[in-house]
């Protein structure tokens, strides 16, 4: 049975051709760096700075957001060409959508759906440039996972909303161009009919964002005294964000799929073959042979979650359930993954600077997976989501939202 999600057509065989080359040139000088979860969360500006560079450079073609209309700054690609893209970039280890630390991989679906003219020619443009970095900032220290229990408050103030408020556990150490948040535009109004999204200069006065130094890295909280933002930043229209939320957080919960394949197994493998116990390599050791196996098992099932809703996503058909269902196996794989990685390496696996193990990103994994039970919602929130997408508990069975 064939999987291919790309017809081998010449045309597409000459894109292929034609990426591979540019990407061969423009990552040069990066061969040192490994890509992972590390760098958002500490002061490694090395990386960062390639990764916005890569950024622009895709940009400048197109690259960035393919399937995006040329008007925006999107190349107007088919999904042959963006999986293309996806794929040749994760040779590098590096997945299209995390090219620099950014959100607007997520923002830039939910303006092209819900936002006006006026706002897409403003706001898409240098997000497909790669010069924009923006944070999502949701969650709220009263609120938690519960998005619509949101008491950050944007009153409309002639031509301004005064935004006054609190978000938490967002970003990482470098500042961003822009925050995408969720607001409460009517507090007399119903719960779901109360909200709105705004899409907020970072620099505006009134805004404070402090480091919180936390497991997982650097996180923020983010706060807003009497900050004036233009009307025109309301995306969706007044008092419709929960409408908005639905389609953007779909996203966010796994929605729009991956074809990304996690470097951790290669690099566990390369490291249990050169690192030696009791004279022997670590590999040939049949519990750790054991504990590898089962780590390829989780991450190839995640894979391939990950390809079916990348599929759906693209071709309009949202699975009713995938993109919870993937992000709460892949929440639960990195914990597993964690919990491997730190009986394989034992103590050495907690050294964060390398100085035991060439791969630095052990460590992260190890830190990083508990926390990532709570980002981007929690295993609850992605219970629920699925027991709703399939008509459990309730009269009526609710559908996903269709995502850009």
């Amino acid at each position: 049975m064939d999987f291919s999600l790309q017809p081998d057509t010449p045309e597409i065989s000459a894109f292929r051709k034609e990426v591979r080359g540019w990407l061969a040139e423009n990552m040069r000088g990066s061969e040192h760096l490994r890509w992972s979860g590390i760098w958002s969360t500490r002061e490694n500006d090395e990386e960062y700075k390639f990764r916005r560079q890569l950024a622009t450079q895709l940009g400048k073609r197109g690259w960035l957001f393919p399937t995006y209309p040329v008007k925006y700054g999107g190349a107007g690609f088919s999904l042959d060409h963006q999986f293309v893209l996806e794929t040749e970039i994760d040779r590098y280890g590096l997945p299209l959508g995390s090219v620099f630390y950014t959100l607007a991989r997520l923002v830039a679906p939910a303006v092209l759906k819900f936002g006006t003219e006026e706002q897409k020619m403003e706001f898409l443009p240098p997000m497909m440039r790669g010069e924009l970095a923006v944070w999502q900032v949701l969650t709220e220290p009263q609120g938690g996972s519960d998005v619509a229990n949101c008491q950050t408050k944007a009153i409309r103030d002639g031509d301004h909303y005064v935004v006054n408020g609190q978000k938490i556990m967002v970003g990482h150490h470098l500042p961003p161009d822009f925050l995408w948040t969720i607001v409460c535009t009517n507090p007399a109004g119903k719960r779901h009919e109360n909200l709105g999204w705004l899409y907020i200069p970072a620099n505006l006065p009134g805004i404070t964002i402090q480091h919180l130094h936390l497991m997982m890295g650097i996180k923020n909280a983010v706060f807003f005294d009497n900050v004036r933002v233009p009307a025109k930043y309301l995306v969706g229209g007044e008092n419709n964000g929960w409408k908005v939320a639905n389609s953007y957080l779909e996203l966010e919960h796994g929605g729009g799929g991956s074809v990304a394949e996690n470097p951790l197994f290669k690099r566990l493998i390369e490291h249990c073959q050169k690192t030696e116990f009791d004279g022997e390599s670590l590999l040939e050791d049949q519990d750790v042979r054991d504990e590898i196996a089962d780590l390829l098992i989780d991450l190839d099932v995640q894979r391939l979650m990950g390809l079916r809703n990348f599929w759906h996503r693209y071709v309009r058909d949202p699975h009713p359930y995938g993109g919870a269902q993937f992000i709460y196996f892949q929440r639960m794989v990195r914990l597993r993954n964690s919990e491997r990685v730190q009986r394989i390496l034992g103590y050495d696996a907690l050294v964060p600077d390398g100085s035991v193990h060439e791969v630095a990103d052990f460590e992260y994994t190890v830190r990083s997976g508990p926390g990532w039970l709570h980002g981007g919602g929690t295993l609850d929130t992605d219970r629920l989501i699925i027991a709703r997408r399939l008509g459990l508990g309730r009269p009526s069975q609710e559908t996903a939202p269709t995502t850009v």
